[in-house]
């Protein structure tokens, strides 16, 4: 099937021309088969991940930058569980009024981090859509400590941390809806994740884990719900992308989403690097808020859900 309106560019040569470059370990075969043939011995985490457009990046935003969103989400989702990436199967619906100029971008910009994150593309598919754009991203990783961990395992008693600052997405998707280049808007086109060595200090610590992509607030909220625990979260302790005191400010940095940061539940008393205690797990169930011993009303949206 042909990828664009262009009868002369057929998907293979897109593949080849596009796409095989960046497939270079011998898994890959460089493309030539319907499936890769990969050595894994033990326990893995896999993970994948969709962005379409029009509902997780703007039709307007440069696709390099589109392309390495791609691979951050998924890898955040990785580094979360303890895992460090290795490989990925990509897979692009393309309409077919987008031209070959933006094909390569978008490529240019997936290879980009795939090298940055020292990971192998080995496979994949790609379509024609009269759609919009839509892309999928398969990562696997190995443990980069003791043991990958879910999102489950949170024991009453541990404490809740948080990895870099939370925030920075939804003010970065304002940013970019009102024309501005700031740092808020090179965010929410490229987002900052949580370090590759961060991947050992959850496999090494953590009794649940999660990356925080739809919302700190309703990601908190679905660890506690899966692990069976009440989670406390001090909103005075939450490091915000842009730190203020007023309640609604942090709450709606709390729920806008897009940040691909870690929230994790550790021992008490640990100290890890790059992280800050925001609340603790406790007996129960639910999520509860407060702020400067006041408590805090939860707010009727918690973050980002996905709809049908």
């Amino acid at each position: 099937m042909a990828l664009s309106g262009s009868p002369a560019i057929r998907e293979t040569d897109w593949i080849r021309r596009y796409i095989a470059p960046l497939a270079r370990s011998a898994e890959a075969d460089d493309l030539r088969d319907d499936a890769a043939f990969a050595e894994l011995n033990g326990l893995h985490a896999l993970s994948t991940d969709m962005l379409v457009e029009g509902r997780h990046f703007r039709p307007e935003d440069p696709l390099d930058t589109v392309g390495q969103k791609l691979v951050r989400v998924t890898v955040s989702d990785l580094i979360a569980k303890g895992a460090l990436p290795s490989r990925v199967l990509l897979s692009i619906a393309w309409p077919g009024h987008r031209p070959e100029a933006a094909f390569a971008a978008l490529m240019a910009g997936i290879g980009t981090d795939l090298a940055q994150f020292h990971i192998a593309l080995i496979g994949g598919d790609t379509v024609g859509t009269d759609g919009p754009l839509c892309l999928n991203l398969i990562g696997i990783g190995t443990a980069a400590g003791r043991q990958l961990v879910r999102r489950s395992g949170a024991v009453a008693g541990h404490w809740v941390v948080v990895s870099g600052t939370i925030g920075a997405g939804g003010l970065g998707l304002a940013a970019a809806q009102a024309g501005r280049s700031d740092s808020f808007a090179a965010h929410y086109r490229v987002p900052a994740l949580a370090p590759l060595s961060a991947a050992r200090l959850v496999s090494d610590h953590a009794s649940a884990s999660l990356d925080v992509s739809d919302g700190l607030l309703i990601d908190a909220a679905r660890l506690a719900e899966v692990s069976g625990v009440g989670l406390e979260i001090d909103l005075a302790a939450v490091p915000l992308a842009r730190p203020g005191d007023l309640v609604e400010d942090i709450l709606a940095q709390c729920t806008a989403g897009d940040d691909y940061q870690i929230l994790m539940c550790i021992p008490p008393g640990t100290d890890l690097p790059g992280f800050r205690r925001i609340g603790r797990v406790v007996p129960g169930a639910g999520l509860t808020l407060h702020h400067r011993g006041q408590s805090v009303p939860l707010p009727q949206r918690l973050g980002f859900e996905h709809r049908t």
